[in-house]
């Protein structure tokens, strides 16, 4: 009989402040690491935001699930995905935030594991229930019995999903580029009322392609997927992503019926590091078709 880890939580320590002061000061470390102790140690020196924190433990864990560190006994550092992030897009705040989006978002699709629930399961049944409710928004609360009826599935004894859980992905969906969402009180209501910028784009689209080995076919489940990463309808963001997919050096744009995209090479470490790598345990096809709403 098999026992499955499953976890809902997503930690709201993780905020974009802290996970910003943390990957930077990891990044200058190096590949040595460190632990956790001597790390926030050096923060006190240097005055970094993580000094807000008694202890870094509940932060570094959080990055760990998301796959931006790894651990190496009693310290941590970067991941490969940590490594190449610092060395691409997540060299200036916005960037990293918007990885931190991507990998949240994917993540557990990536996995490949449909049976094991995770931080980055919650994260997209999160956003799936904010699309759903388009303009007339949805109160945390309601977000919480949707999340947890939605997590039935996994036939947990108990699932572990709550208003601070809410806050762990609302924090980063408001600390896009272009803000995905907008809160009044306890309601959470759609923000992004224009196309995705491209760095957004470039990164869901590769995020797809990782899904089906190097490319991926925009049939409606995978149109779907894109929406619910953008925070917008998939009949809004067609046009974003044709365009950008025919005109970039990195994508080749077919078009089919349905439409393919193939992804060629980048000169960015981290989105090559999300097609070659973060997508080679995924249950999929060579068409980017999945099982990824268990159904």
């Amino acid at each position: 009989m098999s026992i499955h880890n499953h976890v809902f939580h997503t930690k709201h320590d993780f905020t974009p402040e802290l996970g910003w002061a943390a990957f930077q000061l990891l990044a200058e470390i190096g590949i040595g690491g460190i632990k956790p102790a001597d790390l926030h140690a050096i923060a006190k020196v240097v005055a970094s935001p993580l000094t807000k924190r008694s202890a870094l433990n509940k932060l570094l864990a959080a990055m760990l699930e998301v796959g931006l560190v790894e651990r190496t006994r009693e310290e941590v550092r970067l991941s490969r995905a940590g490594e190449a992030l610092a060395a691409g897009i997540g060299r200036y705040e916005t960037g990293f935030c918007t990885a931190v989006h991507c990998l949240y978002a994917w993540k557990w699709m990536w996995d490949g594991d449909v049976t094991t629930a995770s931080p980055s399961w919650s994260y997209r049944e999160v956003l799936r229930q904010i699309l759903a409710a388009r303009n007339v928004g949805i109160d945390a609360d309601e977000v919480v019995l949707r999340v947890v009826a939605a997590a039935e599935r996994f036939d947990a004894v108990k699932v572990s999903f709550s208003r601070s859980s809410v806050s762990g992905v609302t924090v980063w969906l408001a600390s896009q580029a272009l803000p995905l969402i907008e809160k009044k009180g306890q309601r959470i209501f759609l923000q992004n009322s224009s196309a995705p910028l491209d760095d957004s784009v470039r990164l869901h689209v590769a995020a797809l392609c990782a899904l089906g080995g190097g490319e991926a076919t925009l049939n409606d489940e995978n149109r779907q997927l894109l929406a619910e990463s953008f925070l917008i309808r998939a009949d809004e963001w067609v046009g974003p992503v044709t365009d950008l997919t025919r005109d970039s050096g990195e994508f080749l744009f077919i078009p089919t019926v349905p439409n393919r995209v193939i992804f060629k090479g980048s000169e960015d470490p981290f989105i090559t590091w999300m097609v070659k790598s973060a997508g080679r345990n995924s249950l999929s096809t060579a068409d980017g078709k999945s099982n990824l709403n268990g159904q």
